[in-house]
């Protein structure tokens, strides 16, 4: 990587760098989605950040049926200098918490989506485990953090996908730690922690181990219908506990709508 490579960088790679510094890999649709109106711009660019050095590239396995698979997309060790990311291992398919990782960044990114068929919403802003235990002065280590913006107001949520590779006490120990951990937070009585999980089973375990809020915790399979746990009532997403709306978060640049602007 050369002092010209870096200068010739835009504004939008040098997000698609940051993004991925916080949640790497993601794939080619991924990024599409985030940063370009089209598939055909989006491979042009990343090809050419890295024939830059700054991105790596690693196809999965095909599928038995022999179709193919998009990359992943990975920083390069002179891309991550580029941004300040911690240096580690060379990219790869066998991170162990690859699959998870890939799940969380789904779930995220299904909210992008929602929200650019929806003038009004949008999420503001997407944060990986490392930065959401930060913020939470390291007490708990979410899987992400996000503020969604609806039309009168913001849903702030701590994220926990359950792939049901844990005892349900040890998770259940991980929700206890939400409370004391905003327990100065003036604005915990509209913070939220969705717990997603893989099958009705397992998630009527779990609420049995959640606390009373606040925060709220909410169970779901699917994304859309979100239970109050240890049991309450059911809500759609979008009527989860908000923050009334801070008109300085302009929906317009919020992530996947920014770069479709004009």
């Amino acid at each position: 990587m050369t002092i010209e490579t870096l200068l010739n960088l835009t504004e939008r790679d040098r997000e698609i760098l940051g993004r991925l510094a916080e949640h790497e890999p993601l794939s080619t649709s991924e990024l599409c989605l985030l940063f370009f109106t089209g598939g055909r711009s989006a491979r042009l660019r990343l090809c050419r950040l890295e024939d830059s050095g700054l991105l790596e590239r690693v196809y999965p396995a095909r599928s038995r049926r022999g179709g193919g698979t998009e990359a992943l997309w990975f920083l390069s060790s002179a891309g991550r200098r580029a941004v300040g990311a911690p240096q580690r291992r060379p990219p790869g398919l066998s991170i162990p918490d690859l699959e998870h990782r890939r799940a969380v960044a789904r779930f995220f990114l299904r909210l992008v989506e929602r929200s650019l068929s929806r003038e009004n919403e949008g999420l503001w802003s997407w944060l990986g485990e490392r930065n959401a235990e930060r913020a939470l002065g390291g007490a708990v280590r979410p899987d992400g953090f996000g503020r969604y913006l609806l039309r009168g107001g913001e849903i702030l949520f701590h994220f926990e996908l359950d792939r049901g590779t844990e005892p349900g006490r040890r998770v259940g120990d991980k929700l206890r730690r939400y409370p004391p951990a905003l327990a100065n937070d003036e604005k915990r009585e509209f913070v939220n922690v969705l717990l997603v999980c893989g099958s009705a089973g397992r998630l009527a375990n779990l609420a049995r181990q959640a606390p009373d809020g606040p925060p709220w915790f909410w169970g779901t399979t699917d994304g859309e219908h979100y239970r109050l746990l240890p049991r309450g009532e059911e809500r759609p997403f979008e009527e989860l506990p908000a923050l009334p709306r801070d008109p300085a978060r302009r929906v317009d640049l919020c992530l996947g709508k920014r770069w479709r602007r004009g």
